[in-house]
């Protein structure tokens, strides 16, 4: 880790790192996450009821340092990649997929965070970490010129971790009059100039409490919105001056960590029926136990084979990521589409996978109490993400293949 003065006439420094956190920083966090997760799978019961995670278990995430992944290392934070995220949340998501996916949503929103400027950081994180959402789909709101600084007004549906979030990041159009078409940006926010509206029912992933975050006629100063280039451009990338955290590429490490809800409430399903097939009968046929019957065996082996599958195309787009943030050459577009196909085929895998293990459970999958059928619920919920459905990932593979043009600029 080398050190770059801010500003030479003070004492003031900004770190500048090379690489990811060490796998033993990634391994510790893992272990403290498994003491955390009795009280995780606890509350993810309530949370799914309630349709919003609980303080105790923010709380008890924040205790360990998962919600401080992203953050830069001169604020507090470890300044970790793709695989420090994706390893952490799958872990988290064995115990509660919704708690993962906000673990994800809130260091995502910090990645995007960290292309503001060094002046903006250093107000956001003031105080060290902090909890964030963000939508970076479609725009859904304006920023106008005023007064030196911006008047933004929008609605940003399906905001996960809005309700413990501290500082939020909304896509719109920045119309300064300079063109006949705006073009798209981003407004960072501060908790209390958004309001969030309870728009939040589904039947999975309830626990993320992904409402609408609302804001009218908010001014912001003027290095509050930067454009889409700015933020999910590849200059950062390319800067040998930059830090890790700067070049992590923002659209591929979120599609990549944010399917690591789901991998883990798969594996979480496949144990569940593993277990209970050491005492659990099969209706109407001479099987005392599941697993004297070796078609369930077989089918449970399957199982298993499609959730390791998953993790493997996760891990290797994860560490393609992080391997490109350690240098300052960006990932090849047709590299990221080909990672953005596996993303989703690994969806596409863990829905095949926790559909399997309900068949061969049985109907009682699907009682009201039941963790197999919740995680059911939130699997397919969360593999249905716009940026991460397996029918967009495999047709930018294949625009990759051909080199025909691809169907999506956020890559």
């Amino acid at each position: 880790m080398t050190q770059v003065a801010v500003n030479p006439s003070t004492e003031d420094t900004r770190a500048v790192l090379a690489e990811a956190p060490s796998a033993q920083v990634v391994s510790d966090m893992v272990q403290r996450v498994h003491e955390i997760g009795p009280l995780l799978r606890k509350n993810a019961v309530v949370a799914d009821q309630q349709r919003v995670m609980s303080d105790e278990s923010i709380e008890a995430l924040d205790s360990i340092g998962a919600m401080r992944i992203a953050a830069m290392r001169r604020y507090g934070g470890h300044e970790g990649g793709a695989s420090m995220l994706l390893e952490v949340a799958r872990t988290i998501g064995y115990y509660d997929p919704a708690a993962a996916w906000c673990t994800v949503i809130s260091n995502g929103s910090v990645m995007l965070a960290n292309r503001y400027s060094d002046e903006v950081l250093d107000e956001v994180f003031a105080d060290g970490p902090v909890r964030m959402a963000s939508i970076f789909a479609s725009p859904q709101g304006t920023a106008t010129p005023d007064a030196g600084g911006w008047r933004v007004t929008g609605e940003w549906p399906f905001a996960s971790n809005s309700s413990h979030s501290e500082w939020a990041i909304g896509i719109l159009f920045i119309e300064d009059g300079t063109s006949e078409t705006p073009q798209i940006g981003f407004a960072l926010m501060r908790r209390g100039e958004y309001e969030v509206k309870d728009t939040w029912y589904t039947i999975g992933m309830r626990g993320s409490g992904s409402n609408t975050m609302s804001t009218r006629d908010l001014w912001v100063p003027r290095d509050r919105v930067i454009t889409f280039q700015q933020l999910m451009g590849d200059a950062n990338e390319k800067d040998p001056n930059a830090t890790f955290a700067r070049r992590l590429t923002p659209h591929l490490t979120m599609s990549t960590t944010i399917q690591a809800a789901s991998l883990g409430a798969a594996a979480a399903a496949l144990d569940f029926v593993t277990e209970k097939a050491q005492s659990r009968g099969i209706t109407y046929t001479q099987y005392k136990r599941q697993i004297d019957s070796g078609a369930f065996v077989q089918n449970l082996g399957q199982a298993s084979m499609k959730i390791d599958s998953a993790l493997l195309l996760l891990r290797r787009s994860a560490a393609e990521i992080d391997a490109a943030a350690a240098s300052t050459t960006p990932i090849p577009l047709a590299d990221r589409a080909r990672n953005r196909g596996g993303i989703g085929h690994a969806g596409h895998e863990l829905v095949d996978a926790v559909n399997d293990l309900c068949w061969l459970h049985g109907t009682a999958a699907f009682a009201e109490n039941s963790l197999l059928g919740r995680m059911w619920r939130d699997i397919n919920t969360g593999t249905r993400h716009a940026s991460i459905t397996a029918p967009m990932g495999y047709e930018l593979h294949g625009n990759g293949m051909t080199e025909t043009d691809y169907i999506s600029t956020k890559l």
